[in-house]
């Protein structure tokens, strides 16, 4: 029939509930050891169990006989309320009918099992809180194991999420989750770690400390024990403050915003080092993409963990002197490592012949070569590692030499159970050496690890770099406006956006109490003068750029940075005077190195900034008088609104006479075609042009107020 067994919902997490058919269950099935049966089958191996086994966990205290009675009136009163079909009899097995059973234990380890964390909202308690069979002991030896399973599964889940948090950067997500996990398991000391790593790279040490100490008096308080050495050195730590990256070159503090993936893929693999063994990260990115100050928070993350450290930043002068990198992280943190008394005695000897500090120690041997030196490397540092995890991080690794890269791809493609990490970081489009060649094509195949490229920032990346960094700038609106500008000037390049927001913060500031100036303007968002003189930093970084390209393409950037944000290759080879071949290789490479981008249409400077310096820090004043006046021979001939308006522009920048007219021209031409952006910055080109005349001041009045 079908009404003879309605719907049947368990509600086990928290107080127990039955309902049947949508209604809360009739008071005999909600009987303990109803109530009992039909939960403990629900959890069964195919929802079934023996009559025996059941007998022996809800009427173990009673005689056989009596007991199977018992047994066989509570299958006869649920069957009575459930339906005839719920209760199933196969042979000495009793089994509950899955069909239209909801049970919310199963849904919550389903939800578990696909990393959700609304699993949570199923948890309204305990597992069956509040809920004891007398006469039952199994019964509650088993309820008790249940209740610790599903805590430790729901901590295992809100630990996962805390470690995916903390991975991207989130600290006050992570902070959060590692703190409810610590409420479904106050004794757990991976939440209680995550909790207070977060809280020290979120800049609150104190808070960090509070939450150990407060650990501490639990573990006291209810089971009379300490917390482990790992929990303790990670509070020694925090308190000594040594974490932090130091150094003779001071740390760009830029947020890690954005590239949720790539700071996922890198930190997630520092957090599981002494899990997975040993790996090795290249993270590859353009001069200003943020690969320092990414090397920096690994360092960072691995020194809160209390790994071993040795960092080496290589310059283009070690890259032919032969094992100069080995020295460089010998001396960077593996000298002093503990753990290097036990190297094995020939593998120190050889890198006594290598390192002079260690030549005071023993007595050198030989002149190794690589395969010996890559034997002694590698047992000093599983020496180090048997104490700590060991991190070896070298930025700008295009330069190291090719000896100390073999001997790192050799040790890293053997020692795989080890706990030890290299990153490196590589500029994009460097020439590499045969063994980087080979070290980098090693990873991910031979070598454990991965590639993690630095893209430039996307707009929403600007967005919450912006938001980090200019929170004078609150209201959303205004935000989004100075991010876009900020994106447009800076290309995506992290380092030429962070310094400008800062340098527009502090120029921003106002006196006294006044507030601050609207910037960019609504209305002008791409058009509006920086309020700010490009900052020393920035020239600088954009200089030392140029300065490795080749001839064609530095002609090229320099012809192309006096016209402004876009690039015409036909006419950049009139302007620039090199073939149409040469300017198309030099586009070629200019766009590798990312100094422009091309939109399926038209080459563009990426980002403002690059044009303005090249055209001001690249070349001299007469350089740029004879690029104009062969751009404004070169368009004369041109009557496109665009090139117009280029012409115009240039003409005023070399103070021509006829700059006024060839202004007022284009504000006409561009009023006409309804181009209201193009007849704006016309109408500012002639304003500048007229040179404060009263004639012509008065000339553009009907043009700044046309009749419709």
């Amino acid at each position: 029939m079908a009404n003879a067994m309605p719907s049947l919902a368990l509600r086990c997490l928290g107080p127990p509930a039955v309902l049947v058919g949508g209604r809360e269950a009739r008071s005999d099935v909600l009987w303990r050891k109803h109530v009992a049966l039909l939960g403990y089958l629900a959890l069964s191996p195919g929802y079934s169990r023996t009559r025996a086994h059941l007998i022996g966990l809800l009427w173990a205290e009673r005689p056989e006989e009596k007991a199977r009675r018992s047994l066989n009136e509570a299958v006869r009163l649920l069957r009575a309320a459930l339906g005839t079909e719920r209760l199933l009899t196969i042979g000495e097995t009793l089994q509950l009918n899955a069909l239209d059973l909801d049970v919310d234990v199963l849904w919550f380890e389903s939800l578990c099992g696909d990393a959700r964390l609304d699993a949570l909202e199923l948890l309204r308690g305990d597992f069956l809180e509040g809920f004891h069979v007398d006469d039952a002991p199994a019964f509650d030896t088993w309820m008790e194991s249940q209740r610790t399973r599903i805590r430790d599964a729901a901590t295992r889940l809100v630990v996962a999420r805390a470690e995916e948090q903390l991975a991207v950067n989130r600290y006050v997500e992570a902070r959060a989750l590692a703190g409810r996990a610590l409420v479904l398991n106050a004794y757990s000391e991976l939440a209680l770690s995550l909790n207070m790593r977060s809280a020290a790279l979120e800049g609150d040490a104190a808070g960090a400390l509070a939450s150990y100490h407060g650990f501490v008096a639990i573990l006291e308080r209810d089971l009379g024990e300490r917390p482990s050495e790992a929990l303790s050195g990670l509070a020694e730590r925090i308190r000594a403050g040594k974490w932090h990256r130091r150094g003779d070159r001071k740390v760009t503090a830029e947020p890690l915003v954005g590239r949720r993936d790539g700071h996922a893929q890198i930190f997630g693999k520092l957090e599981r080092l002494s899990r997975d063994g040993a790996t090795c990260l290249v993270i590859t990115g353009d001069p200003g993409s943020g690969r320092t100050r990414l090397l920096d928070a690994c360092h960072e993350r691995l020194a809160l963990a209390g790994a071993t450290i040795a960092t080496a930043r290589i310059l283009e002068t070690d890259h032919d002197a032969p094992w100069s990198t080995l020295r460089s992280l010998m001396r960077g943190g593996l000298l002093e490592a503990a753990g290097v008394p036990a190297t094995d005695h020939v593998g120190m000897r050889v890198l006594a012949s290598l390192v002079p500090e260690l030549a005071a120690r023993v007595e050198p041997l030989g002149a190794p070569d690589v395969a010996q030196v890559a034997d002694a490397f590698a047992s000093l540092l599983g020496a180090v590692a048997e104490q700590h995890p060991v991190g070896l991080l070298i930025d700008d690794a295009q330069w190291a030499d090719g000896a100390t890269l073999a001997v790192l791809r050799a040790v890293w493609s053997r020692a795989r159970e080890a706990p030890l990490v290299l990153v490196l970081t590589i500029e994009t489009g460097a020439d590499l050496s045969a063994e980087s060649r080979a070290l980098v094509g090693a990873v991910g195949r031979e070598i454990p690890g991965t590639h993690v490229p630095l893209e430039p920032l996307t707009g929403e990346e600007t967005v919450a770099l912006t938001a980090a960094l200019a929170p004078w700038c609150s209201a959303p609106v205004e935000r989004d406006r100075l991010a876009r500008r900020v994106a447009h000037e800076s290309g995506g390049n992290p380092f030429l956006a962070v310094t400008l927001l800062r340098d527009l913060d502090q120029a921003a500031a106002p006196p006294h109490n006044e507030a601050r100036p609207e910037w960019p303007r609504p209305g002008a968002t791409y058009d509006s003068t920086l309020p700010i003189l490009i900052s020393e930093p920035v020239r600088a970084a954009i200089v030392a750029r140029v300065a490795k390209l080749d001839e064609d393409s530095t002609a090229v950037l320099r012809a192309a940075s006096v016209a402004g944000e876009e690039l015409h290759a036909a006419l950049l080879g009139e302007v620039s005077g090199l073939p149409g071949a040469r300017v198309d290789a030099a586009l070629d490479r200019l766009e590798r190195e990312r100094f422009v981008g091309f939109d399926g249409e038209r080459y563009a400077f990426s980002g403002r900034l690059l044009p303005a310096v090249i055209e001001s820090e690249c070349m001299q004043a007469g350089g740029r008088h004879r690029l104009r006046e062969r751009y404004i021979a070169a368009l004369a001939a041109r009557d496109d609104i665009d090139s117009r308006l280029l012409r115009a522009r240039l003409l005023e920048a070399e103070r021509r006479p006829e700059a006024f007219e060839a202004a007022v021209a284009v504000t006409e031409q561009a009023l006409a075609l309804r181009a209201q952006r193009i007849a704006g910055i016309a109408i500012r080109l002639a304003e500048r042009a007229a040179r404060a005349d009263p004639a012509r001041l008065a000339q553009l009045e009907p043009l700044r107020h046309p009749r419709q």
